[in-house]
């Protein structure tokens, strides 16, 4: 017998049971009913699907749908923010964000998805400001990942300093994350500190694990170390492993200045360098200024031949501020020479205030400071050990603590080679000097070396301005501290 379904009751709320019964029978039917949220969450997922394959057009629709289902659900507003932005409509991704923050404050991942969002439109502050509160709530467990998020604003936002403590942050709490092991071994490698950046991709690799991001960061580091023959074994695995990725490419083209890893190493000397010109303009526009006090005839009178050489009054400094009421000048002359000594006139008022830049006149022991340093220019003795019978390379570097690798690369030796009796083993790198050729820069110089440019005009006691002449010897060394 065919048996008609009744429907008893009706659905109250979402995820409820209701019974019917057969007609003419006590025996129940149960039914489940549907779960407005789950129904959300699928439209949403099949909404991030379409639009992970351009077609714009179904993501919205599912959204829309998601929305009927569950209009308070975060979930719904955050991932409806994500496609406003992925299609440029960045006020309605905003607005959408907020919503969903006014519906759950306390949602992390709600907070690390608008703390991103800002990231992406310039707003590092506001977006440190989400991502750590995010991180702050007991209950997120992807707290590795919001820190890695604030890595990436930070570098996006040349704040390395910040990038640096972030990704940190990111492998203490997921010691064995792939993406910021790689992250902080590249930033560690644009920093030029390649012994920590290996390190890191030391206990990348040793997790068992390999990509064509850390194949191409390990051939850079390896290159950069001198390890020349690891560094093309690294690389033809590379080519072997992953010849369609961009990493391969690079290097079978050569053009490895192009891969992320040399873009990020440039970006940071370029950071480094506007702060350098940043302080360069600061000293600038803020000279020192000191008070010089005229005598009076009356004082004059009383001074002996040898008591009138030029003199400087010890005076406290004044601001610049103090004289903002007159014009500014385009520029403010100073002189290394010493001013003669002004006359009075009867006109004159006694004890007449003129502000002057003259610097600060140098003590005996200041002078001669500076001649040493001068002379050290080009004093720089290279230290070396010549070899005698029966020694090698390896009793060398451990005589003087030097690591044999050094050794290798300073001498232009590679594993193996050996050394006879007599032949000079330098013991720091010989390099010391760079000759300038026509159309040098102190800027093309520091990159060329690695260096930072005010590390090059300190030790060569060089204006940011000054012109360079073919010739000239440059040291890429301190000289005060350039030894064994």
């Amino acid at each position: 017998m065919r048996h008609l379904l009744i429907v008893a009751g009706a659905l109250a709320m979402t995820g409820c049971v209701t019974e019917s019964v057969y007609l003419g029978s006590d025996k129940p039917v149960v039914e489940k009913r549907i779960n407005n949220e789950d129904a959300a969450r699928t439209r949403i997922s099949l909404a991030l699907k379409y639009l992970s394959t351009g077609d714009s057009s179904q993501a919205k629709y599912n959204l829309e749908r998601a929305a009927v289902f569950a209009p308070k659900l975060p979930e719904v507003h955050y991932s409806t923010a994500y496609y406003y932005s992925a299609v440029g409509e960045v006020e309605l991704a905003k607005k959408s964000y907020l919503r969903a923050i006014e519906l759950a404050p306390d949602d992390p991942n709600t907070l690390n998805n608008y703390g991103v969002f800002l990231c992406g439109n310039g707003q590092y502050d506001e977006a440190q400001e989400y991502l750590l509160a995010a991180i702050a709530i007991p209950s997120y467990i992807r707290v590795a990942e919001s820190y890695e998020n604030l890595a990436l604003c930070a570098i996006e936002n040349d704040e390395f300093g910040d990038a640096q403590e972030y990704l940190e942050s990111s492998v203490k709490h997921s010691p064995l994350r792939s993406s910021s092991l790689i992250n902080l071994s590249a930033l560690y490698y644009a920093k030029s500190d390649l012994i920590k950046a290996q390190d890191l991709l030391a206990r990348y690799e040793d997790a068992g694990r390999v990509s064509s991001r850390s194949l191409l960061l390990s051939y850079l580091i390896d290159n950069k170390m001198g390890h020349i023959q690891k560094a093309e074994l690294t690389g033809k695995v590379l080519q072997q492993t992953y010849f369609s990725s961009r990493e391969a490419l690079v290097v079978r083209e050569n053009k490895v200045e192009d891969s992320e890893f040399e873009q990020l190493r440039q970006q940071y000397r370029k950071s480094e360098l506007r702060k350098i010109q940043k302080t360069v303009v600061r000293e600038v526009e803020q000279p020192k200024i000191k008070i010089i006090k005229r005598k009076s005839p009356a004082q004059e009178e009383g001074l002996t031949e040898s008591s009138k050489q030029p003199q400087i009054v010890n005076a406290p400094l004044i601001k610049v501020d103090a004289i903002a009421s007159e014009p500014a000048q385009p520029f403010i002359e100073t002189s290394l020479q010493p001013t003669a000594p002004v006359q009075s006139s009867e006109s004159e008022v006694d004890s007449a205030e003129s502000i002057s830049t003259l610097p600060p006149l140098k003590s005996n022991s200041d002078i001669e400071q500076t001649i040493a340093d001068r002379q050290a220019l080009g004093l720089i003795e290279l230290p070396f050990h010549e070899v005698k019978k029966g020694e090698t390379l390896f009793s060398i570097s451990v005589r003087y603590n030097v690591k044999l690798q050094k050794l290798l690369e300073w001498n232009g030796l590679a594993h193996g080679d050996q050394v006879n009796a007599g032949t000079k083993v330098y013991l720091n790198d010989p390099n010391v000097y760079h000759r300038v050729v026509e159309g040098d820069t102190l800027f093309g110089i520091s990159v060329k070396y690695n260096i930072l440019m005010k590390k090059l005009l300190e030790w060569n006691e060089l204006s940011f301005e000054e012109h360079l002449t073919p010739g000239r010897k440059i040291l890429l060394v301190d000289p005060k501290t350039y030894s064994l």
